[in-house]
């Protein structure tokens, strides 16, 4: 089974400051969970020696230098954000996968249109993941994980989901998703270092921790390729927009060779 862990970077009911609202994680093999909670903890005992008992590793923290870290230099945050950024560049696929989609302001309509249809792309494109693997002889289910900050709206997104999206049913996403603390579990910290590298390469045109993760996002293959299309990654803009993003710059370029 693979559990896709998710997270929120950026406001669905706030524009005035935000041109991009995203939804992300990663796509983790139930076998590489431990072994990956377990290099985020040796993270924290590089940084933290002293300190036991888990801390909470939260990307806008860590770069603001809030709580724990605030004792540290930009420089030495920088550091281990980049170290946290690696561990998801250094697996090898299938067993952790990114997942991301945004949503241009171009094409919000209201905060429950923007987060409704931000969360059925991501969906779509995980649950295409997992028919691809089931198609190359590898069928695995999937189990979606959200912190529960948010429960109410995203289950009831599911449960239409489940009736039917807009490209089809989401047959190979098991069960409801579940609901947790980011504090119970490294994966969902993971999510939003995932989440927020994506809002401020969308938002601020900064690629420092993108460049880091791209080879991880799911392309059908297990590396960077500049002949596909990101299946894992989806750009929601409007068409009259020009956007030359990672995701949009390589699906012109494959309209272009159809022509």
């Amino acid at each position: 089974m693979y559990i896709l862990y998710l997270d929120e970077s950026g406001d669905p009911n706030s524009w005035t400051e935000q041109n991009c609202y995203v939804i992300a994680g990663v796509a983790v093999h139930e076998g590489q969970i431990d072994v990956l909670s377990i290099l985020i903890d040796k993270v924290q005992k590089k940084y933290f020696p002293k300190i036991k008992i888990p801390i909470q590793f939260h990307a806008t923290d860590i770069r603001r230098g809030k709580g724990h870290f605030s004792s540290y230099t930009k420089e030495i945050r920088d550091e281990i954000l980049k170290d946290v950024y690696s561990l998801v560049r250094n697996c090898n696929f299938p067993d952790l996968i990114v997942f991301a989609s945004i949503i241009d302001i171009s094409k919000v309509e209201n905060h429950t249109q923007a987060r409704r249809a931000v969360f059925e792309d991501i969906c779509e494109k995980f649950n295409g993941f997992l028919l691809h693997q089931h198609k190359i002889g590898k069928p695995s289910k999937g189990l979606l994980v959200i912190d529960e900050n948010r429960e109410a709206e995203y289950r009831e997104l599911v449960t239409d989901f489940k009736k039917g999206t807009k490209h089809g049913y989401l047959g190979n996403v098991a069960d409801i998703p579940y609901f947790a603390r980011c504090t119970q579990t490294r994966m969902l910290q993971l999510a939003d270092f995932i989440a927020n590298a994506f809002f401020r390469y969308y938002q601020r045109n900064d690629e420092t921790f993108l460049n880091i993760i791209h080879p991880r996002i799911y392309n059908g293959i297990p590396s960077w390729s500049s002949k596909k299309i990101f299946l894992g990654l989806g750009h929601i803009i409007d068409r009259k927009e020009k956007c030359n993003c990672i995701t949009c710059y390589k699906r012109n370029l494959r309209k272009k060779h159809r022509k």
